[in-house]
C-alpha cells in the first residue's frame, strides 16, 4: 500500500510573538489569493483546533452567496412572510 503525501504548497512557519500578539508570516506566494500587506482578514477558530484566516472581502462575498441562496431556495415561504407583514394574509 503507497500514501502519497503532498506538501509542495505548503510551508513550515514559526509563529512569532509581537508585543501582546502571536504572529504568523505568510508566504508572499499567497498575495495572489488575497493576503497581501496590510488586507484585513478574518481569524477563525475551528472546532477541530484548526483556524481559517480569509480576507475580509471573501467573508463579505460568501455571506452575500449564501443569502441568495438561501432567497432562492425559500422564494415562496419570504413571500408569505412579506404577504403576512403588508397585511395581506
Amino acid at each position: 500500500m503507497c500514501i502519497r503525501v503532498y506538501t509542495e504548497r505548503m510551508k513550515l512557519v514559526k509563529i512569532r510573538r509581537v508585543g501582546n500578539s502571536n504572529v504568523i508570516s505568510i508566504p508572499r506566494v499567497h498575495e495572489v489569493l488575497g493576503f497581501g500587506p496590510g488586507v484585513p482578514v478574518v481569524v477563525t477558530p475551528l472546532p477541530s483546533g484548526e483556524l481559517r484566516v480569509l480576507p475580509a472581502s471573501r467573508v463579505r462575498q460568501m455571506i452575500r452567496e449564501y443569502g441568495r441562496r438561501v432567497i432562492a431556495e425559500d422564494r415562496r415561504a419570504l413571500q408569505i412572510l412579506e404577504d403576512h407583514d403588508r397585511g395581506k394574509s
